[in-house]
């Protein structure tokens, strides 16, 4: 199974071009370094609001940030997925890549537990208490581990 999906991101990497061309790659991973900053830049602000910090965020500048950091999310994996077809087989070799997914699949399970914390409660009610201190911990920690994981792929 995995051999197939491999094979599809391969053909997905042709068909996109971003496995032929140096200028599509070159913008697609543009691209993923503008949906890190537009993450982790509002994700920051946000768990530091979780921790206690930045108590002048008010609710709609959360709510704000939460919605930047959902773009750089969409736009994160709309182009890792196109980066990864670029060398699917090396990537999925690659331990730093391996370990990046697993994190990264943290930190959205993470951030899919507070945004349903938020819809259950509201974002008053769920950016307070010990869980809201807990999500805000594990999200930075998260989320800064992907960005070094990241760029350790190309070391290893």
């Amino acid at each position: 199974m995995i051999d197939h999906l491999l094979h599809a991101l391969a053909l997905l990497g042709l068909v996109t071009g971003v496995a032929r061309s140096s200028v599509i790659y070159a913008v697609t991973s543009a691209t993923h370094v503008f949906g890190i900053a537009l993450l982790l830049g509002p994700i920051a602000l946000v768990d530091l609001r979780l921790l206690g910090r930045l108590r002048g965020l008010d609710l709609a500048a959360l709510a704000i940030l939460r919605r930047a950091a959902m773009l750089g999310v969409l736009l994160l994996v709309v182009t890792g997925v196109l980066l990864f077809a670029a060398k699917p087989v090396e990537y999925a070799a690659n331990p730093a890549m391996q370990i990046k997914l697993l994190v990264l699949t943290a930190g959205l399970g993470n951030a899919l537990g507070f945004e349903w914390q938020v819809r259950r409660v509201g974002l008053a009610l769920a950016i307070s208490g010990r869980s809201a201190t807990l999500a805000g911990g594990a999200s930075l920690i998260l989320w800064l581990c992907v960005l070094l994981l990241g760029r350790w792929i190309a070391f290893v």
